[in-house]
């Protein structure tokens, strides 16, 4: 009984710190090899642990302040560009088809909107006044959440810091007591570590740096199409890749459509192209990079059907927070393997 209030009393103390101390351990966990190879020169964890620390805090630093800077710069400016598209749109719709100039896609596309009945007036001015709306929320939204969230994100930042060095330092210790306490023989350790360690690299390598070069891909390839703010779409299609079944379709084909109406409203040509171009780039270069990078990073380490990745990134990121999309599939699949070990264990 004292136990369990201890424990009870401990959680709630703990709460708060939970998403904390997940990231510290995924980035401990990340970091662990590097500090290997450094404690095989330093011959100190200690010293070890501390040039880790400091060597992840610059990597990670570096690139976030820089990608800050840039959000920053450019969220004006794709509140204006989301404004324009919607100016754009709305005269799209209301354009007759005689006024396509014999252009065989314009009259295609006009035909389609004009058969869904999309070419009402009034239907066309709730659409993009939607639009209109939902773009302002977005962007306040976020510099509401940006600003009121600054002072508790530096404290996490410094605990996370504060516990990676101890993780590191003492990681090896505290594994072999987790096998201590754990009530399953030492064949089911060995199952469970080796299946948190194959899902964790899946997860971590396989998703989230396949994300990274697709969101940097993304941003290069709306520098080189002329879309607005690409560093900013880049940050959004790296958290549109790490959604199953969603992917950066959603940013690249959206723009690429975009791009052709607002070619075809301001009679450029050039648009056009540009929306081509941009559509065969996402497609076999934005995209191909998931079919190409992710088999060979991850090959048959996840073992983890999609439907429960899904569920895992969208039920993590509401309960620990951005660090969820790495949590969630992970306790997903360490729960599937213990009830596979308890079946396994009846059926003998």
């Amino acid at each position: 009984m004292l136990t369990v209030i201890l424990l009870a009393l401990s959680t709630v103390i703990l709460h708060s710190f939970i998403s904390i101390l997940l990231t510290a351990g995924i980035i401990s966990y990340v970091s662990y090899p590097l500090h290997k190879r450094v404690y095989k020169i330093m011959k100190k964890k200690a010293i070890s642990a501390f040039i880790t620390t400091l060597s992840i805090i610059i990597v990670l630093s570096i690139p976030t302040m820089v990608a800050v800077s840039a959000l920053l710069n450019e969220s004006p400016g794709a509140y204006r560009t989301v404004s324009g598209i919607h100016d754009s749109f709305e005269q799209f719709l209301l354009t007759d088809s005689e006024q396509c100039g014999g252009n065989s896609v314009c009259e295609l596309l006009k035909g389609f909107v004009d058969r869904v009945g999309l070419s009402d007036s009034h239907l066309a001015g709730l659409i993009t006044d939607s639009l209109e709306v939902a773009s302002s929320r977005i962007v306040n939204e976020l510099v509401s959440s940006v600003t009121s969230s600054l002072v508790p994100f530096m404290i996490g930042i410094f605990i996370s810091v504060f516990l990676t060095y101890y993780l590191l330092k003492d990681g090896s210790g505290l594994v072999d007591y987790a096998k201590s306490i754990l009530p399953i023989n030492a064949e089911d350790q060995t199952k469970l570590i080796r299946r948190f360690n194959e899902v964790t690299y899946a997860v971590v390598y396989g998703n989230v740096i396949v994300a990274i070069v697709q969101g940097i891909l993304t941003s290069i390839g709306f520098f080189i199409f002329g879309v607005p703010s690409p560093i900013l779409w880049g940050v959004v299609a790296i958290f549109a890749s790490l959604i199953p079944f969603l992917g950066t379709y959603v940013v690249w084909l959206p723009a690429a459509v975009f791009l052709m109406i607002a070619g075809y409203s301001s009679g450029n040509g050039t648009s056009f192209l540009l929306a081509i171009g941009l559509f065969f780039y996402g497609l076999l270069i934005i995209s191909g990079v998931d079919n190409v990078l992710k088999p060979k990073i991850i090959g048959g380490r996840a073992k983890l059907h999609p439907a429960l990745v899904l569920l895992g990134v969208i039920g993590g990121l509401s309960v620990f927070g951005i660090i969820g999309i790495i949590i969630g599939p992970v306790v997903i699949a360490l729960t599937k393997t213990t009830i596979q070990m308890m079946a396994h264990q009846k059926d003998v």
